[in-house]
């Protein structure tokens, strides 16, 4: 088995917004946010908020729709990677069913709405629970070269060796701080189909888990075959991370997202710390 990540960025905060933001003024951002692209090519369709309250419960937000992931695939192995398809295909499958299923998000916060009054009182804020009813739409697709990847896309590249180690453990797959690409290598991707999944889970801003207790979990920090579950927590933090783009676009914060660039793929693949061997010539 082999140590497949080192680095990992901390996921983003719990709360979609801070309490300045209205829950009227939420809903029309994400209504404003149908259909247009966000990180990783996200595009978000059918997307609706929905308030309930009932007596003696916290406040809760609904969130349903459809939401389209894609991540770009650059495969830059030296001698060829012939299952490709067939690994991109499977990661594709996994990546859709992990984020598949309803989840609970605690303690989003907005303003508090005063019935009486008939308006929000922005120095008052209110708790929200979050309910995530979205179906993810995954889409792997291969890129050939460096200009068929936009600012903000998702990439998984694929070497053929990772030099950085980890006690006895040789490393499968490696993402870093700062938004950089997930990578893995081909022949230990073949070997534990899972890896792809676990870095570009990183990339959702998913940490690294360690213990016996977390062996079967996806994010356990060794690889093997049947690791390969998902907690109710993490699928809703990384709900919370993707819905959190979709309020950023719609505020007009996301303008110019700096996310897996091509700058900082090459900064990562040729950093000599993390000692990634790969067709170069690919690499154009």
């Amino acid at each position: 088995m082999e140590l497949h990540s080192l680095n990992h960025y901390a996921y983003k905060h719990n709360y979609l917004v801070n309490f300045s933001m209205t829950l009227s003024a939420l809903i029309f951002n994400f209504s404003k946010a149908q259909n247009r692209k966000l990180s990783g090519g996200i595009t978000c369709r059918g997307l609706r908020i929905q308030e309930v309250s009932m007596a003696g419960k916290a406040k809760e937000l609904i969130i349903t729709g459809d939401v389209n992931i894609t991540l770009k695939v650059l495969e830059l192995t030296t001698s060829g990677a012939p299952k490709l398809n067939m690994m991109m295909k499977y990661t594709e499958q996994n990546i859709a069913n992990k984020l598949k299923g309803e989840t609970m998000d605690y303690g989003l916060v907005l303003s508090d709405y005063d019935t009486k009054a008939n308006k929000f009182n922005k120095n008052i804020p209110a708790i929200y629970n979050v309910r995530y009813k979205i179906n993810y739409l995954v889409r792997l697709e291969q890129v050939k070269t460096l200009s068929q990847l936009s600012n903000n896309d998702f990439v998984l590249a694929i070497v053929d060796r990772i030099g950085l180690k980890t006690d006895k453990y040789a490393t499968g797959g490696l993402t870093a701080h700062g938004d950089v690409p997930a990578t893995v290598t081909y022949n230990e991707w073949c070997k534990y189909p899972n890896i792809a999944t676990h870095e570009f889970f990183h990339t959702l801003g998913l940490p690294d888990l360690s213990g016996k207790s977390n062996s079967n979990n996806l994010m356990f920090e060794i690889a093997s075959k049947t690791n390969n579950l998902v907690s109710n927590k993490e699928l809703a933090n990384m709900n919370a991370y993707l819905m959190e783009d979709v309020v950023s676009i719609s505020e007009g914060n996301y303008s110019n997202q700096s996310f897996n660039t091509v700058k900082k793929l090459r900064n990562f693949l040729n950093n000599p710390t993390n000692g990634f061997k790969y067709n170069k010539a690919k690499f154009r």
